[in-house]
C-alpha cells in the first residue's frame, strides 16, 4: 500500500513538473516572438524614419537639380549628388520613386524602404485651389466657374418645386464669394443680389430647425477642408452639384438632370493654376483660352485643343533633349505653341503652370519592410523656409 501512494505521489510530482516545464517553454516561446516582434517593429520603425529623411532631401534640392545634357558625366553627377536622379525625375515629371532600398545591402533580408513623392497638384491631384477661385482672387473668377459647371452637366437655370425657376450658376457663384469674401454685403450677379449672408443663414435654419452641429454661418476667409462647401447656400440645397447625381429628383423621370460631382476638381491649397505637364482633359477645360464660350455644351473645340495639348507631350521639342524618354515636359508657353498646332487664346498662360511652384504640395508615401512586416506612412507637406511642412501625417 505504501508503495503504491509512493509510486503515485511520484507520478503526481513529475506531472505536475513537467506541465511547469511545458509553462515555462511556452512563455519563453511566446516571449521569443514578442522579442523578434518589437525588434523586427523597432526596424520598420527606423526603416519609416530613414525614408522620411529621404524624402525630404529630395523635395528640399529637386528644384536646384540640373537638366539633363547630351555629354554628361552621370557617375560624377552621382558621387556629387546620390540623389540626383530622383529629383531630376520630381521636377521634371512631378513625381518619382525612391528605392526599394535595402538597410544592409550585404543582407538581402535586412529590410527595405520605399518612398513615393507626387505633387499633389499632378494628375489627379491637380486640383484647383477654391480660396483663390473668387471676385478678389481672379479677375476671370466667374468664367471658370461657369466653365467647371457646365462641363459637369449642372444647369445654368433649374426648375425647382419651391422657387420657380432659378439660375442656378449665379447662385452658387454669388453666395461661394459672400462666404468666402470679409464683408456682410450679399453678393450680386447681372443685377440681382443671389448671394447669402449670415442673415439668409439664421433665417433658412430657424425655417428648418436645423441640429446645432449643422448650423453654420459665412466663414469670411479661406476654407479649410472642400467639404464645408456643403454648408453653402446652393450647394446644400442641391448635394448633387458636389457629389454628383439627380439634381432634381422631385421632377418626372424623364425630366430628371443627372450632373456630374465637381467637389473633386477642388482643393483648399496650392495654386488655382493648371500644371500643364501633368493634367487631364476636363482639367484644361478650366482654363480660359482653351475652353470656348462660344462652343457647344460638350465642349468639342476645347477638348480637342485639351487633347492636342497632351498629345504634343510625346512630341520631342527642339534643342539639347534626353532621347531616350517617351514623353518631354513643356519648358515654358513658347515651347508648348513650337510643338502644338492648335489655335490656343494667349490668355491660357495665365493659369498654365510648367513645373511646380511654391504652392505645391507634396504627397508622401513611405513603406518600410522587415520579415515579413511592415509600416506604411502617406503624409502631405509643403516646402518653407527650407523645411517640409507637413499638413497631413497617416500611419498604418
Amino acid at each position: 500500500m505504501r508503495r503504491a501512494s509512493a509510486l503515485l505521489m511520484a507520478l503526481w510530482t513529475i506531472a505536475v513538473l513537467s506541465i511547469m516545464v511545458l509553462s515555462f517553454a511556452a512563455e519563453a516561446h511566446l516571449q521569443s516572438g514578442i522579442n523578434v516582434y518589437v525588434r523586427e517593429r523597432n526596424r520598420v520603425n527606423r526603416l519609416t524614419d530613414a525614408g522620411q529623411q529621404l524624402a525630404e532631401v529630395v523635395i528640399c534640392g529637386y528644384q536646384n537639380a540640373p537638366e539633363w545634357s547630351d555629354g554628361e558625366d552621370l557617375e560624377q553627377l552621382l558621387e556629387d549628388d546620390r540623389w540626383i536622379l530622383e529629383k531630376r525625375e520630381l521636377k521634371t515629371a512631378t513625381r518619382c520613386t525612391i528605392g526599394p532600398i535595402l538597410l544592409d545591402e550585404d543582407n538581402e533580408e535586412s529590410g527595405t524602404v520605399k518612398v513615393d513623392i507626387e505633387i499633389s497638384n499632378a494628375g489627379e491631384q491637380n486640383a484647383i485651389n477654391i480660396n483663390e477661385l473668387w471676385a478678389e482672387g481672379d479677375s476671370s473668377y466667374r468664367l471658370r466657374w461657369e466653365m467647371i459647371l457646365q462641363t459637369h452637366g449642372i444647369p445654368e437655370e433649374l426648375e425647382t418645386e419651391k422657387d420657380g425657376t432659378v439660375k442656378l450658376w449665379n447662385i452658387l457663384i454669388s453666395s461661394w464669394n459672400d462666404w468666402r469674401d470679409s464683408d456682410d454685403t450679399v453678393f450680386g450677379m447681372d443685377g440681382q443680389s443671389l448671394g447669402a449672408e449670415k442673415a439668409w443663414y439664421k433665417e433658412e435654419y430657424e425655417d428648418d430647425k436645423a441640429d446645432d452641429e449643422d448650423k453654420r454661418f459665412p466663414r469670411n476667409g479661406q476654407i479649410p477642408d472642400i467639404q464645408e462647401l456643403g454648408y453653402i447656400r446652393g450647394f446644400k440645397d442641391y448635394p448633387a452639384v458636389l457629389t454628383g447625381g439627380v439634381i432634381n429628383p422631385w421632377a418626372k423621370k424623364e425630366d430628371q438632370i443627372s450632373v456630374r460631382g465637381i467637389a473633386d476638381e477642388f482643393g483648399v491649397t496650392g495654386s488655382a493654376k493648371i500644371n500643364v505637364n501633368s493634367c487631364t482633359v476636363n482639367q484644361l477645360l478650366t482654363v480660359p483660352g482653351i475652353y470656348d464660350e462660344n462652343d457647344d455644351e460638350e465642349q468639342s473645340n476645347g477638348r480637342e485643343i485639351a487633347q492636342a495639348i497632351i498629345d504634343g507631350l510625346k512630341e520631342m521639342p527642339e534643342g539639347n533633349v534626353d532621347e531616350s524618354r517617351t514623353w518631354w515636359p513643356y519648358r515654358d508657353w513658347a515651347d508648348l505653341m513650337n510643338r502644338v498646332d492648335v489655335n490656343i487664346g494667349s490668355e491660357a498662360n495665365n493659369y498654365l503652370m510648367y513645373k511646380p511652384d511654391a504652392n505645391s504640395i507634396f504627397k508622401i508615401k513611405i513603406v518600410g519592410e522587415s520579415m515579413g512586416m511592415s509600416r506604411t506612412v502617406q503624409a502631405k507637406g509643403y516646402v518653407k523656409d527650407g523645411k517640409v511642412r507637413y499638413i497631413e501625417w497617416r500611419e498604418d
